[in-house]
């Protein structure tokens, strides 16, 4: 007989455990639930068997909260206040925090392909963050708004003083840029590094496996944070993330950029759009947990396959930002979302056309 599936979820802003009881067998007079003495850890008795799952963080309970509804259902679902004191986890899950950031990294810093320990850089001395996407624009429209400039040139000033959006930063030798999903690099600090047929891709002279791409026009290199091993100093460990880690610290800092919630992620490349998604973060901040599955930070995502990207684009009359990611960082996204889709109650995974699926931050 299948066993009981437990499913909770924190939604911070309005401090609720959902707990969801998927039962083998239809609810009855026996079926029973209760907490520890900490409220961190729910039991479920059902058919005399026990189920348990440990909460995303403590709750506030009396006896009619605890009361199961007397009706033959085989899912139930209930809401728990949180506990005044939220988990660290909790506490912070608002904040973007982004993978591998300049401060993080040092001269020691090393790094190698995940996939194989191929070390991929070399004698980077210096890190340094790269400006969010809209910082010429915005350095653009101060400057033009500035009451006096030299010579009084007010349409010149900012390409001239390097800060245009026609001005484009890249590294120079020995110095490693980092944006949220790449570490930007000089040619000469990279090695291991081989150029596939299409001279764009990059992959790891050891394992093949894709690990960047190359800027044709500016001949950078973009290395994928998500194809990367990182040890930050000589005395820390080896840490790696994956795709779906990358782009939630993606779709968090274009959210706290633009203020927009939906994002079409192509490959930039029309041959290559048979797997566009359109994502709509509809719960940014959540802790989740499973009855297998200790609390962990994750965002909701509803997801969905397209087959005509630009007439989505169109429709939704700029409240759809596109992220561009290579076809093999959007396969992985979308088997992540399907997998985690099973995460979810039945009830909980569908909503309308849409796929609900979870991201881990």
């Amino acid at each position: 007989m299948p066993k009981t599936y437990l499913y909770a979820e924190l939604l911070i802003n309005i401090r609720q455990v959902t707990v969801f009881a998927i039962l083998p067998s239809s609810c009855n007079e026996n079926t029973r639930i209760g907490l520890d003495a900490g409220h961190l850890i729910l039991h479920l008795t059902h058919d005399e068997k026990e189920s348990s799952i440990t909460l995303p963080c403590p709750v506030v309970i009396n006896n009619a909260t605890l009361n199961l509804p007397l009706k033959p259902v085989t899912e139930l679902s209930f809401r728990l206040g949180a506990a005044t004191q939220l988990p660290p986890k909790a506490e912070v899950c608002n904040a973007n925090s982004m993978p591998w950031p300049a401060s993080k990294l040092t001269s020691e810093t090393r790094v190698s392909c995940q996939s194989c320990g191929n070390q991929l850089i070399t004698n980077v001395t210096d890190w340094k963050d790269l400006p969010s996407g809209g910082w010429a624009d915005m350095m653009d429209f101060w400057h033009c708004h500035k009451p006096t400039t030299e010579n009084g040139n007010h349409d010149t000033a900012g390409s001239t003083k390097g800060y245009a959006a026609a001005n484009i930063l890249g590294p120079t030798p020995g110095v490693g840029l980092v944006d949220t999903s790449h570490f930007l690099l000089a040619e000469t600090n990279c090695i291991g590094i081989r150029r596939e047929a299409d001279q764009k891709l990059l992959s790891c002279e050891s394992c093949r496996e894709p690990v960047g791409v190359v800027d044709r026009e500016y001949g950078n290199i973009r290395l994928f944070k998500w194809s990367l091993a990182v040890q930050r100093s000589q005395d820390t460990v080896w840490e790696t993330y994956s795709v779906p880690e990358i782009v939630s610290a993606q779709l968090l800092a274009l959210i706290t950029e633009l203020s927009i919630y939906k994002f079409l992620v192509n490959s930039g490349n029309t041959e290559e759009r048979k797997e566009t998604l359109l994502l709509w973060v509809f719960t940014p901040d959540l802790m989740y947990s499973t009855s297998t599955q200790l609390p962990q930070r994750a965002m909701k995502i509803f997801y969905i396959s397209i087959a005509d990207p630009a007439a989505i684009l169109e429709h939704q009359n700029n409240k759809t930002e596109e992220l561009q990611l290579p076809h093999h960082a959007i396969t992985a996204l979308h088997t992540s979302l399907k997998a985690s889709t099973t995460t979810l109650p039945p009830s909980a995974q569908h909503h309308q056309t849409w796929t609900i699926g979870l991201l881990p931050r």
